[in-house]
């Protein structure tokens, strides 16, 4: 029990490091600012806390980029409507469709591509060594091998090797744009110590793992490696958003369980998989509201449609004699729907990101 409580106290302190003294986190980590870490502790953590690193190199899967843009609602209801268009051999108005479609394809590929080439880069954005404090002595050691505790040595040009609770800085300031997406370097003090609501940005007194000191000197407490820094929750949001989880069966105490528990853990597999499929339960937060909204458009749509083909169900065309009523009043209906589509909407924020 005390074990897991000391287990609770280090996992706390590590999310809010910077809302204590360097003191009181080097005495939580069992850390020693003058001389670091022994070789022997360092080589347990390690052990214990793996390699600072953000896991396995993956490469790039470019038939799953395809697939989810084709696979999300606002491309559903174009394909539908596509679909209707030629269905009614009202080719011209498929055609623009497709287009639409195509090159909504072309440019959601395209900045997809970029962005998951991006983040498959970021653990190469560290430096191979970093420079530490063990056993009492500067040594330059494997990045990878870096772990909570040791004492971390900053200079101009340097790629911080994990995030570091300052301990030291002299005009001292790193560039963070790869997290916070600020464009100027920020400056750090280690003295300051912040509230826990503070934001990473403004976190003044930590510097973050793959950030790049722009100037001065600092010294500070490796407190967060590999996947448990700020870059890595990056990388760890990106893969569990590719992951389909299934949901688990409710068992009784026995280990049995009834026939509606596997109705009901079926159908919130199925459930969640729908969610994917149409986005609303994957991506960024921008993403998850948009195809909610697809989702509420089309819904409106097919509405909107229903009330055209009800509308139009008897009237004639006395003044074109050679149209096919029905066939007019189809494409009318689909015309009526597409209006409630924001179709180039894809495009447009496929450029803006483009832009900024």
């Amino acid at each position: 029990m005390a074990r897991r409580e000391q287990s609770h106290e280090k996992s706390t302190c590590f999310a809010l490091a910077h809302t204590y003294l360097w003191e009181e986190l080097a005495q939580i980590i069992g850390s020693n600012v003058d001389d670091g870490l022994t070789t022997s502790d360092a080589e347990a953590r390690l052990a214990d806390q793996g390699a600072n690193d953000l896991g396995e190199d993956g490469k790039v899967n470019v038939v799953r980029i395809l697939l989810r843009q084709i696979a999300n609602a606002m491309m559903v209801v174009l394909i539908l409507a596509m679909a209707v268009s030629f269905g009614i051999k009202s080719w011209i108005e498929g055609g623009v469709i497709a287009a639409v479609i195509g090159i909504n394809i072309v440019f959601g590929f395209t900045e997809e591509y970029k962005a998951e080439k991006t983040m498959n880069s970021l653990r190469s954005l560290s430096s191979p060594t970093a420079n530490v404090i063990r056993d009492g002595c500067n040594l330059q050691v494997a990045t990878r091998t870096v772990v909570p505790g040791d004492i971390i040595e900053l200079t101009t040009g340097d790629t911080v090797p994990a995030d570091v609770r300052l301990i030291e800085a002299v005009n001292l300031s790193t560039d963070e744009a790869l997290l916070t997406g600020e464009s100027l370097p920020v400056e750090k003090c280690a003295d300051r110590v912040l509230s826990g609501d503070t934001g990473p940005g403004d976190r003044i007194n930590v510097a973050y793992s793959s950030s790049t000191v722009t100037k001065g000197r600092g010294r500070g407490i490796a407190y967060a490696t590999g996947m448990n820094t700020e870059v890595g929750s990056i990388a760890v949001a990106l893969r569990k958003a590719d992951k389909t989880s299934r949901r688990p069966i409710k068992r009784r105490e026995d280990g049995t369980a009834g026939l509606h528990r596997y109705a009901q853990a079926w159908a919130l597999t199925v459930g969640e998989a729908i969610g994917s499929f149409l986005g609303v339960n994957v991506g960024t937060p921008l993403q998850k509201k948009l195809s909610k909204l697809a989702i509420l458009l089309f819904a409106i749509a097919v509405v909107c449609a229903i009330i055209v083909l009800a509308a139009n169900n008897f009237a004639d065309y006395p003044f074109f004699p050679d149209s096919d009523p029905e066939q007019e009043v189809a494409i009318y209906a689909v015309a009526t729907g597409l209006s409630m589509i924001p179709a180039s909407l894809i495009v447009i924020l496929s450029k803006f990101s483009m832009c900024t």
